[in-house]
């Protein structure tokens, strides 16, 4: 039986770590952490990283639908002014009829939560609380050095490790990616009767996105063009105060989500950062995916899509090839080009603040959404 080490327990790793072990595979899943993150970030899937998720595991899909929201067909959200005009709406509800699947969106905590339960389930090893620090491959196994001094003997490495991919560093030696030019600034907080799907606002150097998330709540991001660090540096309240400020001279609806948020629930600010896409995933029996091979701006909320569609493809290729080395070179063949095109597109979209040319209605997004697992690249 193949045995697989996938280094991070994130939403790609354990998605990996899911349809994998559903397959046949021995996997452990190695995490840093030692518990979900419960911050109040949200995360949007669209039709084909549901579909993908509903190939992992039909179950998870279905945990997934309940534990967020799931657009109806009539759904619209606005896109605005920072005085609340309306200048445009995105028919989001249709998504579910042109694709097959709709848009769910739901809290990162509460995905996560999911997948872990999912892959336990399942009879995947987590170590949990244990960083992979080293690997070294001899060609026929890989041996994964763990922080402690212990080590796993596996038929491949994962790295699902995340933008700052140890793994990735290990086989590119590439350094840091690069900054885009805005941070983000995200939480949750109870959605406001006047835009009860959400809404979208382009301002001055800010652009504020808002999604319902299930339970009565909706996530916030705020978009704000600033230089690298400036942002993060900041105590979250402090950080949060100035968010205000910026807005207090908005429609009162909008500005009122901003302030009526509970910081507590837990605030995430991040630098937003990509990297020029590449098909070097693979070092023989080594490889990544997600966020460790194609990192890409939140403009068009595919990070855990691709993610997903990723972990698909690889199994695909593990189950198809003679040799887990010749599945590992399959991989990034198959995939490598329309991640790069979602990178380019997501960057495209991303560093002017550019919300008000989005619309999950254009033709330009149909060939994303339509992806179809029994012919994923």
């Amino acid at each position: 039986m193949t045995a697989a080490v996938v280094a991070g327990g994130g939403i790609g790793g354990l998605a990996t770590g899911i349809i994998l072990r559903r397959n046949g595979f021995l996997v452990t899943v190695v995490e840093r952490k030692n518990r979900v993150d419960q911050a109040g970030s949200g995360i949007m899937l669209y039709p084909n990283g549901v579909k993908a998720l509903d190939t992992i595991s039909p179950r998870l899909g279905r945990r997934v639908r309940a534990a967020g929201h799931v657009t109806a067909p009539d759904e619209i959200r606005p896109l605005l002014t920072p005085d609340g005009k309306v200048f445009a709406e995105d028919p989001v509800g249709q998504l579910g009829q042109r694709f097959g699947t709709p848009q769910v969106s739901l809290l990162r905590s509460a995905l996560l939560q999911s997948l872990l339960e999912e892959a336990l389930a399942h009879g995947v090893t987590i170590l949990s609380g244990v960083a992979v620090e080293d690997h070294f491959d001899d060609g026929g196994q890989v041996k994964v050095a763990l922080s402690g001094g212990d080590a796993l003997w596996a038929d491949c490495l994962i790295g699902a490790d995340g933008i700052n991919s140890g793994v990735r560093q290990r086989v590119l030696a590439d350094g840091r990616a690069a900054y885009c030019g805005f941070t983000t600034i995200r939480c949750r907080t109870r959605a406001p009767s006047r835009f009860p799907s959400g809404f979208v606002v382009k301002g001055p150097g800010l652009d504020i996105f808002a999604a319902p998330v299930g339970g009565g709540d909706v996530y916030w991001t705020a978009k704000i063009m600033a230089p690298a660090g400036d942002w993060p540096a900041r105590a979250p309240d402090e950080a949060f105060a100035e968010l205000v400020e910026l807005v207090q001279d908005w429609d009162a609806d909008i500005g009122d989500v901003i302030r009526g948020t509970d910081i507590r629930e837990g605030i995430v600010l991040t630098d937003i950062r990509d990297r020029e896409p590449t098909a070097d995933w693979t070092c023989g029996l080594v490889t990544l995916l997600g966020d460790a091979a194609h990192p890409m701006t939140p403009a068009l909320g595919q990070g855990a899509g691709m993610a997903f569609e990723d972990s698909v493809v690889l199994t695909e290729c593990l189950l198809d090839a003679s040799s887990t080395a010749d599945a590992l070179a399959a991989y990034p063949a198959r995939r490598a080009d329309r991640t790069a095109d979602v990178v380019r597109l997501s960057r495209w979209k991303g560093p002017d603040g550019d919300p008000s040319g989005f619309s999950t209605g254009e033709d330009l997004l149909a060939k994303l959404y339509s992806w179809d697992p029994r012919r994923g690249g």
